[in-house]
Protein backbone atom coordinates (compact mmCIF):
# COMPACT_ATOMS: atom_id res chain seq x y z
CA UNK A 1 0.00 0.00 0.00
CA UNK A 2 1.54 3.32 -1.11
CA UNK A 3 2.05 5.40 2.14
CA UNK A 4 2.99 9.13 2.13
CA UNK A 5 5.47 10.68 4.82
CA UNK A 6 3.68 11.74 8.10
CA UNK A 7 4.24 15.17 8.62
CA UNK A 8 3.04 17.96 11.19
CA UNK A 9 -0.24 19.70 9.96
CA UNK A 10 -0.86 23.34 10.70
CA UNK A 11 -3.93 26.04 10.25
CA UNK A 12 -7.08 25.67 8.51
CA UNK A 13 -7.29 28.32 6.20
CA UNK A 14 -8.48 27.63 2.85
CA UNK A 15 -6.88 30.49 1.63
CA UNK A 16 -3.68 30.45 3.75
CA UNK A 17 -0.53 30.23 1.31
CA UNK A 18 -2.54 28.64 -2.18
CA UNK A 19 0.00 27.74 -4.80
CA UNK A 20 -2.63 27.65 -7.31
CA UNK A 21 -6.10 26.93 -7.74
CA UNK A 22 -8.35 24.22 -10.73
CA UNK A 23 -11.55 25.82 -11.02
CA UNK A 24 -14.59 24.36 -12.41
CA UNK A 25 -18.13 25.19 -12.75
CA UNK A 26 -19.36 22.86 -9.53
CA UNK A 27 -15.95 23.06 -7.47
CA UNK A 28 -12.49 24.07 -6.65
CA UNK A 29 -9.36 22.95 -5.88
CA UNK A 30 -6.87 24.65 -3.46
CA UNK A 31 -3.71 23.86 -3.88
CA UNK A 32 -1.16 24.24 -0.93
CA UNK A 33 2.32 23.28 -0.85
CA UNK A 34 1.46 19.52 0.99
CA UNK A 35 -2.27 19.32 0.91
CA UNK A 36 -5.60 20.40 -1.07
CA UNK A 37 -9.18 21.62 -0.04
CA UNK A 38 -11.92 20.89 -2.31
CA UNK A 39 -14.96 23.21 -1.69
CA UNK A 40 -18.17 22.32 -2.84
CA UNK A 41 -20.57 24.87 -3.28
CA UNK A 42 -23.68 23.59 -3.84
CA UNK A 43 -23.44 21.12 -1.20
CA UNK A 44 -21.94 23.84 1.57
CA UNK A 45 -18.88 21.33 2.15
CA UNK A 46 -14.96 21.74 2.17
CA UNK A 47 -12.87 18.63 2.50
CA UNK A 48 -9.04 19.02 3.30
CA UNK A 49 -6.74 16.72 2.42
CA UNK A 50 -3.05 16.02 4.10
CA UNK A 51 -0.98 14.71 1.58
CA UNK A 52 2.01 14.77 3.59
CA UNK A 53 4.62 15.51 1.43
CA UNK A 54 5.20 18.48 -1.16
CA UNK A 55 2.74 18.53 -4.11
CA UNK A 56 4.56 18.58 -7.63
CA UNK A 57 1.77 18.90 -9.61
CA UNK A 58 -2.18 18.32 -9.59
CA UNK A 59 -5.06 19.04 -11.92
CA UNK A 60 -8.47 17.63 -11.79
CA UNK A 61 -11.23 16.18 -14.24
CA UNK A 62 -15.27 16.76 -13.46
CA UNK A 63 -15.17 13.95 -11.03
CA UNK A 64 -11.59 13.26 -10.19
CA UNK A 65 -8.53 14.53 -8.75
CA UNK A 66 -5.00 13.97 -9.35
CA UNK A 67 -1.91 14.44 -7.36
CA UNK A 68 1.74 14.21 -8.18
CA UNK A 69 4.42 14.34 -5.71
CA UNK A 70 8.27 13.33 -5.85
CA UNK A 71 7.59 9.98 -4.98
CA UNK A 72 4.16 8.91 -6.05
CA UNK A 73 0.97 9.63 -8.06
CA UNK A 74 -2.26 10.33 -6.39
CA UNK A 75 -5.69 9.85 -7.75
CA UNK A 76 -9.24 10.21 -6.20
CA UNK A 77 -12.95 11.03 -7.01
CA UNK A 78 -13.72 13.86 -5.41
CA UNK A 79 -16.58 12.39 -3.94
CA UNK A 80 -14.40 9.35 -2.28
CA UNK A 81 -11.76 11.44 -1.08
CA UNK A 82 -10.58 9.45 1.55
CA UNK A 83 -10.10 6.50 -0.72
CA UNK A 84 -7.35 7.64 -3.44
CA UNK A 85 -5.35 4.89 -5.46
CA UNK A 86 -1.53 5.52 -6.15
CA UNK A 87 1.74 4.53 -8.23
CA UNK A 88 5.18 4.88 -7.72
CA UNK A 89 6.50 7.80 -9.42
CA UNK A 90 10.02 9.39 -8.04
CA UNK A 91 12.53 11.36 -9.43
CA UNK A 92 15.09 10.30 -12.51
CA UNK A 93 12.74 7.24 -13.30
CA UNK A 94 9.49 6.50 -15.34
CA UNK A 95 6.55 5.80 -13.31
CA UNK A 96 5.12 2.44 -12.41
CA UNK A 97 1.52 3.19 -13.68
CA UNK A 98 0.51 0.28 -11.46
CA UNK A 99 -2.05 1.37 -9.33
CA UNK A 100 -3.02 0.23 -5.92
CA UNK A 101 -5.06 1.26 -2.82
CA UNK A 102 -3.68 3.85 -0.81
CA UNK A 103 -4.05 6.82 2.01
CA UNK A 104 -3.69 10.10 2.79
CA UNK A 105 -2.09 11.36 5.60
CA UNK A 106 -5.93 12.90 6.93
CA UNK A 107 -8.81 13.83 5.22
CA UNK A 108 -11.27 16.02 6.72
CA UNK A 109 -14.88 17.36 5.60
CA UNK A 110 -16.50 20.01 7.11
CA UNK A 111 -20.34 21.70 6.26
CA UNK A 112 -19.83 25.37 5.82
CA UNK A 113 -21.04 28.15 3.29
CA UNK A 114 -18.12 28.35 0.38
CA UNK A 115 -18.07 29.62 -2.94
CA UNK A 116 -15.55 28.97 -6.30
CA UNK A 117 -13.34 32.35 -6.47
CA UNK A 118 -13.56 34.64 -9.62
CA UNK A 119 -10.38 35.92 -9.07
CA UNK A 120 -7.60 35.33 -10.91
CA UNK A 121 -4.47 34.14 -9.73
CA UNK A 122 -0.69 33.55 -10.72
CA UNK A 123 0.11 29.62 -10.57
CA UNK A 124 3.55 29.21 -7.89
CA UNK A 125 4.34 25.56 -9.53
CA UNK A 126 7.42 24.52 -8.26
CA UNK A 127 9.67 22.97 -10.45
CA UNK A 128 9.84 19.67 -11.09
CA UNK A 129 10.46 16.53 -14.36
CA UNK A 130 6.66 16.35 -14.26
CA UNK A 131 3.70 17.96 -15.51
CA UNK A 132 -0.10 17.51 -15.24
CA UNK A 133 -2.88 18.55 -17.13
CA UNK A 134 -6.60 17.50 -17.89
CA UNK A 135 -9.76 17.59 -20.24
CA UNK A 136 -13.01 17.32 -17.95
CA UNK A 137 -12.57 13.63 -18.45
CA UNK A 138 -8.57 12.63 -19.14
CA UNK A 139 -5.87 13.20 -17.37
CA UNK A 140 -2.38 13.79 -19.37
CA UNK A 141 1.32 13.17 -17.40
CA UNK A 142 4.53 14.22 -19.05
CA UNK A 143 7.61 13.80 -17.18
CA UNK A 144 11.30 14.50 -18.47
CA UNK A 145 14.51 11.83 -18.55
CA UNK A 146 17.71 12.97 -20.32
CA UNK A 147 15.78 16.07 -22.10
CA UNK A 148 13.21 14.37 -23.42
CA UNK A 149 9.67 14.29 -23.07
CA UNK A 150 7.43 11.06 -22.39
CA UNK A 151 3.18 11.93 -22.72
CA UNK A 152 1.24 9.23 -20.82
CA UNK A 153 -2.55 9.48 -20.81
CA UNK A 154 -2.56 8.22 -17.52
CA UNK A 155 -6.46 8.51 -16.59
CA UNK A 156 -9.51 8.46 -18.38
CA UNK A 157 -12.99 9.14 -15.31
CA UNK A 158 -15.28 7.06 -18.36
CA UNK A 159 -13.25 4.19 -18.49
CA UNK A 160 -12.15 4.18 -14.90
CA UNK A 161 -16.00 4.28 -13.64
CA UNK A 162 -16.87 1.60 -16.67
CA UNK A 163 -14.47 -1.25 -15.27
CA UNK A 164 -13.23 -0.02 -12.22
CA UNK A 165 -8.98 -0.55 -13.65
CA UNK A 166 -6.99 2.79 -13.82
CA UNK A 167 -5.53 1.91 -17.53
CA UNK A 168 -2.72 4.30 -18.53
CA UNK A 169 -0.82 4.44 -22.33
CA UNK A 170 1.85 6.70 -23.60
CA UNK A 171 0.81 8.98 -26.50
CA UNK A 172 2.96 8.48 -29.59
CA UNK A 173 5.36 11.62 -30.24
CA UNK A 174 6.57 12.85 -33.63
CA UNK A 175 10.17 13.21 -31.87
CA UNK A 176 12.13 13.61 -29.12
CA UNK A 177 11.15 16.91 -27.56
CA UNK A 178 11.08 18.78 -23.75
CA UNK A 179 7.97 19.91 -23.26
CA UNK A 180 7.92 22.36 -20.33
CA UNK A 181 4.39 23.30 -19.80
CA UNK A 182 1.06 21.68 -21.22
CA UNK A 183 -2.84 23.21 -20.71
CA UNK A 184 -6.29 21.63 -21.41
CA UNK A 185 -9.66 22.67 -22.38
CA UNK A 186 -12.73 21.01 -22.32
CA UNK A 187 -11.37 18.34 -24.84
CA UNK A 188 -8.17 19.07 -26.23
CA UNK A 189 -4.70 19.73 -24.54
CA UNK A 190 -1.74 21.94 -25.77
CA UNK A 191 2.08 20.87 -25.21
CA UNK A 192 4.58 23.26 -25.35
CA UNK A 193 8.45 22.92 -25.84
CA UNK A 194 11.62 24.16 -24.60
CA UNK A 195 12.31 25.56 -28.16
CA UNK A 196 8.87 27.49 -28.39
CA UNK A 197 6.87 24.98 -30.40
CA UNK A 198 3.26 23.95 -29.59
CA UNK A 199 2.01 20.42 -29.84
CA UNK A 200 -1.87 19.72 -29.87
CA UNK A 201 -3.84 17.01 -29.10
CA UNK A 202 -7.62 15.63 -28.59
CA UNK A 203 -10.82 16.97 -29.99
CA UNK A 204 -10.96 19.95 -33.10
CA UNK A 205 -14.17 19.92 -33.96
CA UNK A 206 -14.37 23.88 -33.04
CA UNK A 207 -10.42 24.69 -33.92
CA UNK A 208 -9.09 24.09 -30.94
CA UNK A 209 -6.06 22.19 -32.15
CA UNK A 210 -5.11 25.16 -34.59
CA UNK A 211 -4.63 22.58 -37.20
CA UNK A 212 -7.82 23.17 -39.51
CA UNK A 213 -10.89 21.47 -38.74
CA UNK A 214 -9.84 18.08 -37.30
CA UNK A 215 -12.51 16.00 -35.62
CA UNK A 216 -9.81 14.60 -33.28
CA UNK A 217 -5.88 13.17 -33.07
CA UNK A 218 -5.26 10.82 -30.49
CA UNK A 219 -0.95 11.90 -30.95
CA UNK A 220 0.64 14.73 -30.19
CA UNK A 221 0.51 17.03 -33.63
CA UNK A 222 2.92 20.65 -34.49
CA UNK A 223 1.04 23.35 -34.76
CA UNK A 224 2.42 24.44 -37.99
CA UNK A 225 0.75 27.41 -38.54
CA UNK A 226 2.98 29.28 -35.32
CA UNK A 227 6.31 27.64 -37.27
CA UNK A 228 8.81 30.81 -37.22
CA UNK A 229 7.63 32.00 -34.25
CA UNK A 230 9.46 31.88 -30.39
CA UNK A 231 6.56 30.93 -28.06
CA UNK A 232 7.01 31.20 -24.14
CA UNK A 233 3.24 30.55 -22.75
CA UNK A 234 0.24 28.43 -24.11
CA UNK A 235 -3.07 28.74 -22.88
CA UNK A 236 -6.44 26.98 -22.86
CA UNK A 237 -9.60 26.38 -21.83
CA UNK A 238 -12.87 25.31 -23.17
CA UNK A 239 -13.01 25.05 -27.16
CA UNK A 240 -10.58 27.76 -27.70
CA UNK A 241 -6.31 27.99 -27.18
CA UNK A 242 -4.03 30.88 -27.48
CA UNK A 243 -0.14 31.58 -27.26
CA UNK A 244 2.40 34.14 -26.20
CA UNK A 245 5.21 35.14 -28.04
CA UNK A 246 8.69 36.35 -26.86
CA UNK A 247 7.83 39.79 -28.67
CA UNK A 248 4.69 39.81 -26.69
CA UNK A 249 2.37 38.83 -29.40
CA UNK A 250 -0.62 37.27 -28.93
CA UNK A 251 -2.15 34.63 -30.92
CA UNK A 252 -5.24 32.63 -30.62
CA UNK A 253 -7.80 30.06 -32.19
CA UNK A 254 -10.81 28.05 -31.58
CA UNK A 255 -14.63 28.93 -30.82
CA UNK A 256 -15.11 32.41 -30.90
CA UNK A 257 -18.98 32.45 -29.83
CA UNK A 258 -18.89 34.74 -26.78
CA UNK A 259 -16.01 36.96 -28.34
CA UNK A 260 -13.11 35.08 -26.29
CA UNK A 261 -11.09 35.79 -29.09
CA UNK A 262 -11.91 39.05 -30.10
CA UNK A 263 -14.62 41.27 -31.43
CA UNK A 264 -12.73 41.40 -35.00
CA UNK A 265 -12.49 37.91 -35.05
CA UNK A 266 -14.78 34.99 -37.05
CA UNK A 267 -16.75 32.62 -35.16
CA UNK A 268 -14.23 29.79 -34.92
CA UNK A 269 -10.49 30.59 -36.01
CA UNK A 270 -9.23 27.31 -37.42
CA UNK A 271 -5.85 28.52 -37.25
CA UNK A 272 -4.13 30.90 -35.10
CA UNK A 273 -4.65 33.96 -35.42
CA UNK A 274 -2.97 36.96 -34.45
CA UNK A 275 -4.77 39.78 -31.87
CA UNK A 276 -4.12 43.50 -33.47
CA UNK A 277 -3.40 45.34 -30.38
CA UNK A 278 -0.86 47.65 -29.45
CA UNK A 279 0.47 46.57 -26.39
CA UNK A 280 2.93 44.28 -25.30
CA UNK A 281 1.66 41.32 -23.39
CA UNK A 282 3.23 39.75 -20.80
CA UNK A 283 0.88 36.99 -19.81
CA UNK A 284 -2.17 35.50 -20.85
CA UNK A 285 -4.54 32.82 -19.09
CA UNK A 286 -7.89 31.49 -19.96
CA UNK A 287 -11.53 30.03 -19.11
CA UNK A 288 -14.24 28.54 -20.56
CA UNK A 289 -15.52 31.42 -21.86
CA UNK A 290 -13.12 33.96 -21.42
CA UNK A 291 -9.31 35.18 -22.18
CA UNK A 292 -7.24 37.74 -20.24
CA UNK A 293 -4.26 38.83 -21.05
CA UNK A 294 -1.91 41.04 -18.57
CA UNK A 295 0.78 43.66 -19.26
CA UNK A 296 3.71 44.55 -17.31
CA UNK A 297 2.22 46.82 -15.33
CA UNK A 298 -0.56 44.59 -14.09
CA UNK A 299 -1.09 43.43 -10.75
CA UNK A 300 -2.84 40.22 -10.30
CA UNK A 301 -6.03 41.23 -11.89
CA UNK A 302 -5.65 41.37 -15.71
CA UNK A 303 -6.12 44.83 -17.73
CA UNK A 304 -7.83 43.00 -20.91
CA UNK A 305 -10.53 40.32 -20.63
CA UNK A 306 -12.22 39.13 -23.47
CA UNK A 307 -15.36 37.16 -24.13
CA UNK A 308 -17.87 36.53 -21.13
CA UNK A 309 -19.31 33.88 -18.48
CA UNK A 310 -23.08 35.01 -19.05
CA UNK A 311 -24.98 32.27 -20.61
CA UNK A 312 -28.14 34.40 -21.32
CA UNK A 313 -30.33 32.81 -18.38
CA UNK A 314 -30.61 34.00 -14.75
CA UNK A 315 -28.40 31.53 -12.28
CA UNK A 316 -30.74 29.29 -10.35
CA UNK A 317 -29.15 28.64 -7.15
CA UNK A 318 -29.99 25.43 -4.69
CA UNK A 319 -29.88 24.40 -1.56
CA UNK A 320 -30.14 20.85 0.12
CA UNK A 321 -31.57 19.97 3.71
CA UNK A 322 -31.43 16.61 5.28
CA UNK A 323 -34.95 16.66 6.32
CA UNK A 324 -38.02 18.43 4.96
CA UNK A 325 -38.02 22.10 5.42
CA UNK A 326 -40.56 24.46 6.89
CA UNK A 327 -42.61 26.88 4.34
CA UNK A 328 -40.12 30.27 5.57
CA UNK A 329 -37.12 28.37 4.81
CA UNK A 330 -36.16 29.80 1.37
CA UNK A 331 -36.51 33.47 1.75
CA UNK A 332 -34.27 34.07 -1.20
CA UNK A 333 -36.25 34.59 -4.18
CA UNK A 334 -33.76 33.32 -6.46
CA UNK A 335 -33.60 29.51 -4.73
CA UNK A 336 -35.86 28.11 -7.29
CA UNK A 337 -35.54 24.56 -6.09
CA UNK A 338 -34.99 23.18 -2.77
CA UNK A 339 -34.01 19.18 -2.78
CA UNK A 340 -34.24 17.07 0.28
CA UNK A 341 -31.74 13.70 0.93
CA UNK A 342 -33.73 10.87 0.80
CA UNK A 343 -34.97 9.10 3.74
CA UNK A 344 -36.52 5.76 4.16
CA UNK A 345 -40.39 6.62 3.81
CA UNK A 346 -40.10 8.79 0.57
CA UNK A 347 -38.37 11.36 -1.95
CA UNK A 348 -39.22 14.74 -1.46
CA UNK A 349 -38.68 17.62 -3.76
CA UNK A 350 -39.87 21.10 -3.03
CA UNK A 351 -40.33 23.82 -5.64
CA UNK A 352 -40.33 27.33 -4.63
CA UNK A 353 -43.68 29.31 -5.64
CA UNK A 354 -44.26 32.68 -5.48
CA UNK A 355 -42.59 32.83 -1.72
CA UNK A 356 -44.46 29.04 -0.65
CA UNK A 357 -42.71 26.25 -0.92
CA UNK A 358 -44.85 23.50 -2.53
CA UNK A 359 -44.17 19.70 -2.63
CA UNK A 360 -44.61 18.07 -5.61
CA UNK A 361 -45.77 14.85 -6.91
CA UNK A 362 -42.71 13.22 -8.19
CA UNK A 363 -43.32 9.24 -7.11
CA UNK A 364 -41.41 7.85 -10.03
CA UNK A 365 -37.83 8.81 -8.97
CA UNK A 366 -36.55 6.30 -6.86
CA UNK A 367 -32.83 6.18 -5.04
CA UNK A 368 -30.84 9.12 -4.44
CA UNK A 369 -31.20 12.88 -6.25
CA UNK A 370 -28.17 13.38 -8.73
CA UNK A 371 -27.23 16.74 -8.12
CA UNK A 372 -28.73 18.76 -11.59
CA UNK A 373 -26.23 19.82 -14.03
CA UNK A 374 -27.40 21.92 -16.88
CA UNK A 375 -26.17 21.73 -20.49
CA UNK A 376 -23.82 24.82 -21.42
CA UNK A 377 -24.09 26.05 -24.72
Amino acid sequence: MCMPLKRETGGDNDELDVLWRLRSTFDEVLVHETSFVVRFPFLEKVVNVDVGSQILDACATLNFVTVITDGHIFIAHKDELDVPKCCVCKTGAAPSLEFEPAEWVSVTSESRPTAISDRWWTKKKPPSHVILTSTVSTVYLVYTLDGVSTVVRLFNETAYLESGIIKSSVVQVPEDIKIVTAVSGHDHSLFLTDKGAVYALGTGSRGELGNGLIPRVCELTWVEALEGLKVVDIAGAGWHSGVLTNDGDVYLWGWNHRGQLGDEKEQVEYYPSPLEIDIRVVRIEMREHLTALWTAEDGEEPSMVFGSSDIGMPVIRLRYYDEIPDSNVAEDRNVEMLFVKKNKQDDSVFERRGGINTQLDHSELHGSFEYPIRERD
